[in-house]
């Protein structure tokens, strides 16, 4: 993996926040998301977190606490981390419908050390889904 993961996970997390990944992230379907994949007490975590820096405020928490989260799973469930993120991304535009910059989010995913294959692999579960506007 690279070394500056951070910085790819913070740029893939403001391509989400431009399409309202915020309220998303603050619904009862993420949380249902977060249980049922034994994310939650690590959403939590950086939530809680991400509140307790005084210099982060309004969205800025929430979009901290994302990246945390992406860091965390990415760092303790590699294998799983391109299903997941599939996954929650199906879920984000079935509760927010919209249309997901696929070419800008395939390539910060391949800056994460996944090969083309992956990443097309993991997008067109996502595409076949049709569920973008």
């Amino acid at each position: 993996m690279p070394r500056d993961t951070k910085k790819t996970l913070k740029r893939l997390a403001a391509r989400l926040f431009t399409l309202s990944v915020e309220d998303y992230l603050m619904s009862e379907n993420f949380f249902d998301f977060c249980r049922k994949y034994d994310l939650w007490d690590a959403w939590n975590e950086y939530l809680v977190l991400s509140r307790d820096i005084p210099e982060l405020y309004g969205s800025a928490v929430i979009k901290n606490a994302f990246v945390l989260f992406l860091q965390h799973i990415l760092h303790s469930r590699p294998e799983e981390f391109p299903e997941l993120l599939s996954l929650f991304l199906i879920d984000f535009i079935q509760e927010l419908p919209c249309v997901l910059p696929f070419d800008d989010l395939k390539l910060d995913f391949m800056q994460l050390g996944y090969s083309e294959t992956e990443t097309d692999t993991m997008f067109s579960k996502i595409k076949a889904m049709n569920l973008t506007p």
